[in-house]
């Protein structure tokens, strides 16, 4: 038992100096749950992260800047009126376009007649969305009707007023004319012992419609509620959560694609295939970069076979949008080639790439908007995000697809990823150099 023991030591110890082991181990399901979490409701009763919606305030009474202000101070709102450095207000066509771009989600019109509408019964307002998050416009609908009540209490009653219920009405005829006759004619008149429920019929009472005579209260709230809702981007998508789902996908198995490059480089490190190249003359960055070449060529393959599967399969767009997908479809893998890189240049054997390879593509892939739109992370975790090539080439296959954008507008996209692409392969490099001139004295 005590040699079973010393063993058992020693295993723990070759675990604890292996910090990959470690980071399968421990730090990977740590991310997961973080992000899943997060994204899932782990926070609990906070869960929900604050929405920023643009306001638009065109009403020409005090109303609309009452319903904003009282708005912006809940939990799950942040209205954003003035935009910039310079804090110069937008106005509805700036709001939509910003909204079209990406930069938000969702724009709240307030019209000139809103302070009208209200005193009428009538919260009358525009929402401009982009649907593929659908959760803010719909929260911030949602929190609209109740704020709205809570500011202005006499909107029910001024709706109800607006379109007078029969059985009220009568009722209220026949108590006014009966005080007249009494007041006119000197005599009074018989009281019939009715409350007004008598008076109603019991048709009416007991929600029966059919008698027509009765109040309508789903009449009166689509009175009140005359909130409509315009989609300024992705009305052409035939399938809108396929673009995303296809994209996504293929980014994160592309990345255990390009990991192969790691496994290859050290077996050819291993049986003396590289000292071999460098001994006619090829030089550390030219394996490396022939690596890179072989694995863009066959990332590009990839990713073009996992689009066409998608529309075959899904109806994915791809040739209304062949030119910008091919695009980004070159630059994702020229990006993820260099992630690979990285990783061959960081790893000693073929084990220890293989569990750094899944340590990084799956840390890369949650908080990078592969495996769910980036719209359900919390603040925090997207501007980590913002630093993982998995992020800009979603944002840039998300471009191409939902938001309809030429080669013009997905440069900023590539040029990002490209950047990110060149300093991973320099860094890639400069190791692999040190290693070789160290493994080989």
């Amino acid at each position: 038992m005590k040699r079973i023991w010393h063993l058992a030591r020693k295993d723990v110890a070759i675990f604890l100096t292996d910090p990959v082991a470690i980071g399968l181990t421990f730090i990977v399901p740590m991310v997961m749950i973080l992000v899943f979490g997060f994204v899932f409701g782990g926070q609990g009763k906070d869960a929900l992260s604050e929405l920023q919606v643009i306001s638009v305030n065109q009403d020409a009474g005090k109303g609309g800047a009452r319903l904003i202000s009282s708005l912006d101070k809940l939990d799950e709102l942040r209205i954003i009126e003035p935009i910039g450095k310079d804090s110069v207000k937008i106005d509805s066509v700036k709001a939509a376009a910003l909204v079209a771009k990406g930069d938000y989600s969702a724009a709240l019109i307030i019209p000139r007649n809103f302070s009208d509408g209200i005193k009428q019964g009538e919260m009358r307002a525009h929402i401009l969305e982009d649907t593929r998050d659908p959760v803010t416009a719909g929260i911030l609908e949602g929190m609209m009707q109740k704020t709205a009540f809570e500011v202005f209490p006499m909107l029910m009653p001024s709706a109800m007023m607006s379109g007078m219920m029969d059985s009220s009405a009568t009722f209220g005829f026949n108590r006014d004319l009966a005080a007249a006759i009494e007041k006119n004619f000197g005599f009074n008149l018989p009281d019939s012992g009715l409350t007004f429920s008598d008076m109603i019929p019991e048709e009416e009472l007991l929600g029966n419609t059919s008698s027509g005579g009765g109040p309508d209260m789903g009449a009166m709230f689509e009175k009140v509620n005359q909130v409509k809702r315009t989609q300024v981007v992705g009305q052409h998508v035939v399938n809108p959560s396929v673009s995303h789902t296809t994209a996504g996908t293929a980014v994160t198995f592309l990345l255990f694609g390009v990991g192969a490059i790691a496994a290859s480089l050290l077996r050819e490190m291993r049986s003396g295939t590289a000292q071999r190249l460098l001994l006619m003359g090829a030089t550390a960055g030219d394996i490396l970069l022939s690596k890179l070449l072989y694995s863009v060529f066959m990332g590009t393959f990839q990713l073009l076979v996992m689009m066409i599967y998608g529309w075959l399969i899904f109806k994915l767009q791809i040739w209304e949008h062949f030119g910008p997908m091919m695009l980004m479809i070159a630059v994702t893998a020229i990006t993820m080639s260099a992630v690979g890189l990285v990783i061959s240049a960081l790893s000693k054997t073929e084990e220890q790439a293989g569990g750094l390879q899944v340590v990084i593509i799956l840390s890369m892939s949650a908080i990078g908007g592969a495996m769910f739109p980036s719209f359900m992370l919390p603040n925090a975790i997207k501007l980590i995000s913002k630093v993982t090539p998995v992020f800009w080439a979603m944002q840039g296959f998300n471009d191409v697809f939902w938001r309809n954008q030429g080669i013009s507008g997905i440069l900023f996209e590539c040029g990002i990823c490209l950047a990110m692409a060149a300093a991973m392969t320099i860094i890639a490099v400069i190791i692999f150099r040190r290693r070789l001139a160290t493994e080989l004295g």
